[in-house]
């Protein structure tokens, strides 16, 4: 268990850096770099899927046990809470700090006024990458309801593709969510539509923990040939991945979009991008700021809004004003810009883990301002 929980613990870190960086990038590619269009692409075909299946390998059987309204009370407290809490605190930034919102004009009423029914029907607009939550909430919820029919190692696999392939229909061809034809409000409640896609890869996480895949050690050759062939696979089919995406500013992956591309090579990119990062997190030496990082994801992922709206947009002008667009450059920089928003966080995180743990995701702890919102002794 702890050799598992401290593999799992490493990919998420890595896997939050990736955002970090993508996330970055995407801003650079907005002003017409090839080299971070490319980058983008890359990460986007597998780093959020991998977020998926993390997720299903480290779920708990015991917490399907619960009644539905003990679950349903698990899940808020340690999902929607937390995105209400961010929702808030972003929604008081602007007062103080110029940011990007896509056209939406804040802190003007009307901007908070549009954000708020984005948000609440739609699209998260005061803090982008919060919408993970949502996603995150609708899957485990999905997996309450599904997983009492698909105990058996066959019945996993089987619901696996069965929900992929009924998501990405879905998804495809009513094309619930598209911003771009101006579908938002109304047409996303929690994400729901993706989550049962989402699902599919959920579901392949806890197969991969039924089989210890990841949990038990690795010889060398074995990590290093699953490094390269992860790698190799990710390399030559992520740019076969061209065709079929719903969110048409962009020839990639956008799960927040139901954006997915190809039917066949994107499952294919997306594991084996998994699969490169899970060996990478398995070849790793167990630091304590990696498994930090790593236990304190949903934390992260919210505080990279702090970037996406405020920073990134900036500091991608002044690289490309200031610097050549060469591939090194933009490599260097991004990995420079993903090192230093993830240090600026580390003491964020230490202060609401200290004083409000329950409102970020940590509802069984007891805090100096508020007691726990659920017995610590529950599943």
């Amino acid at each position: 268990m702890k050799t598992r929980i401290l593999t799992i613990d490493i990919a998420r870190c890595y896997a939050m850096a990736l955002v970090f960086y993508a996330h970055f990038i995407e801003r650079v590619m907005y002003l017409q770099n090839p080299t971070a269009a490319a980058h983008y692409k890359f990460i986007n075909s597998f780093h959020m899927v991998l977020f998926f299946i993390l997720a299903g390998y480290v779920a708990s059987a015991r917490d399907l046990q619960l009644s539905f309204d003990k679950y349903l009370k698990h899940r808020a407290y340690s999902r929607l809470l937390p995105f209400v809490f961010f929702t808030f605190l972003f929604m008081v930034l602007p007062v103080f700090f110029n940011g990007d919102f896509f056209q939406l004009q804040l802190p003007t009423v009307q901007g908070y006024r549009e954000g708020l029914i984005n948000t609440v029907f739609g699209l998260p607009m005061f803090c982008i990458p919060s919408w993970f939550l949502l996603m995150i909430f609708s899957v485990e919820m999905v997996h309450y309801g599904a997983f009492r029919f698909l105990k058996t190692d066959a019945g996993i696999l089987v619901g696996a593709a069965v929900f992929y392939v009924a998501g990405y229909v879905l998804n495809w061809q009513i094309d619930l969510f598209n911003p771009v034809k101006g579908r938002v409000v109304g047409w996303n409640y929690l994400f729901i539509h993706e989550a049962i896609t989402m699902y599919g890869f959920y579901l392949l996480g806890v197969y991969l923990q039924r089989k210890d895949l990841f949990k038990q050690k690795m010889a060398p050759l074995i990590l290093s040939l699953g490094i390269a062939i992860s790698f190799l696979i990710v390399l030559f089919t992520y740019r076969l991945n061209t065709g079929l995406f719903s969110f048409a500013p962009f020839d990639t992956v956008v799960i927040l979009f139901s954006s997915h591309g190809h039917f066949i090579w994107f499952p294919v990119t997306a594991i084996a991008g998994s699969f490169l990062v899970l060996f990478i997190a398995r070849a790793t030496p167990a630091q304590q700021p990696l498994l930090w990082l790593g236990r304190n994801t949903l934390i992260l992922m919210c505080l990279n809004g702090i970037f996406y709206h405020y920073i990134n947009p900036p500091a991608a002008k002044w690289v490309v004003d200031h610097l050549s667009g060469s591939p090194l450059n933009v490599l260097g920089v991004g990995c420079a810009v993903t090192i230093g928003s993830l240090i600026f966080c580390m003491p964020l995180i230490y202060v609401f883990n200290r004083y409000l743990p329950q409102l970020v995701g940590k509802p069984k702890i007891k805090g100096p301002l508020l007691n726990n919102l659920l017995p610590p002794s529950e599943a």
